[in-house]
């Protein structure tokens, strides 16, 4: 009996920069920490949250936040910020309080671009990956997929580990330790299976 051959892995040729750090994305995955909506619209929740994603080791924090507190937010240093968005309006507004990406749905990817806001294509789930590379096509666009509201680790733990080789390249969590040893492995494996020529 013949077995099918094992399709080959996406090649992700992809550089981001964010706060003036460049990442080189060919085969690691930034690890985006979930800041919680404050309760009460406090903004000294906000801050605590950013500078505790900081702590945590995550390379960015990911927020969905209205831009009078995406502002804030970044002024609390330690990481970058990321605003999640659902429209243009709210794409343009966090990029000019100085979001450094904003993750957003397919349908405003090629706007958000052409309006030069820094974005990243958010994947609703796992099975939505594939569709999503070929919607960014050759833009310097990374996919993104948020695990933060799975109900269990395990879970979370199975979609980020597939998530990678399959291309994402930004994976939004509210446990950064986690991620990031998922992120740390995952990158060793397809550093390992790169061809010669690609370097180190």
């Amino acid at each position: 009996m013949t077995q099918s051959a094992v399709p080959p892995l996406p090649q992700v040729e992809l550089a981001l920069t964010l706060a003036g750090t460049t990442f080189d994305l060919r085969w690691r995955a930034l690890v985006g920490a979930v800041v919680t909506p404050p309760r009460f619209g406090r903004e000294n929740e906000v801050l605590a949250a950013v500078r505790a994603a900081g702590q945590a080791g995550a390379d960015l924090a990911v927020a969905s936040l209205p831009p009078r507190l995406v502002g804030p937010a970044i002024r609390a240093g330690g990481v970058p910020v990321a605003a999640r968005v659902s429209s243009l309006d709210a794409a343009e507004a966090a990029a000019e309080v100085g979001a450094a990406l904003v993750l957003a749905p397919a349908e405003l990817i090629e706007a958000a671009a052409d309006a030069g806001v820094p974005v990243a294509l958010l994947v609703d789930d796992i099975a939505g990956v594939d569709r999503a590379r070929s919607q960014v096509g050759d833009r310097p666009v990374p996919l993104a997929i948020d695990t933060s509201a799975m109900s269990t680790r395990e879970e979370a733990l199975a979609v980020e580990s597939v998530a990678v080789p399959l291309g994402c390249r930004l994976l939004c969590t509210n446990d950064v330790r986690r991620t990031r040893r998922v992120a740390e492995t995952v990158a060793a494996l397809l550093a390992a299976q790169r061809r010669p020529a690609d370097g180190p």
